[in-house]
């Protein structure tokens, strides 16, 4: 899927841009508007992003199943092969021993992600505190055409970019 960002400082332009994306069959579940105001965007009866995508949690997640995974792997290679204990470790404990090393390591992950700002909406930081809201529409490629053509008929309406909306754990911050 790809996700469509667009910007815009008025919140009722936000409110019609959206009944014309839903009129065209853009469900709530593909449209979230992100603003500084939370309040002002739930009056207006708009989806809010979600912390999921407000935060980088997801990203830091992943890379933390990573790390943990391969510390697992090092940690449970090097008590087997190198420690009195790793003759009583069968192959059920040497799997129970990752799996929970990667699950501390998804923990530890999602942890780290809630301190920090999305990667994929970084740049929009300096927008989101002026005041301005960030519009994402998720769509399929066939319909980022109508999309477009739908927001042409809103000059308030600025594009921000395109992305897609699959999060990668190695991924560095876009730039604006």
């Amino acid at each position: 899927m790809k996700r469509l960002y667009y910007l815009t400082d008025n919140v009722d332009v936000a409110k019609r841009m959206s009944d014309r994306l839903h009129h065209e069959g853009i469900t709530d579940w593909n449209f979230h508007v992100l603003g500084r105001n939370k309040a002002q965007i739930v009056r207006h009866h708009l989806h809010s992003t979600t912390p999921l995508q407000e935060l980088d949690i997801v990203r830091s997640g992943g890379r933390g199943v990573l790390i943990g995974f391969v510390t697992g792997i090092l940690l449970t290679g090097y008590v087997a092969l190198f420690t009195s204990f790793g003759e009583q470790l069968n192959w059920m404990g040497q799997l129970a021993s990752i799996v929970l090393f990667s699950m501390f390591g998804a923990w530890v992950g999602g942890l780290a992600g809630m301190s920090s700002e999305n990667y994929k909406i970084r740049r929009f930081h300096r927008d989101i505190v002026k005041g301005n809201l960030l519009l994402l529409v998720d769509v399929v490629p066939s319909q980022v055409a109508a999309v477009e053509n739908i927001v042409m008929q809103f000059p308030e309406v600025r594009k921000g970019g395109e992305d897609t909306t699959f999060i990668n754990p190695f991924a560095k911050p876009l730039v604006h």
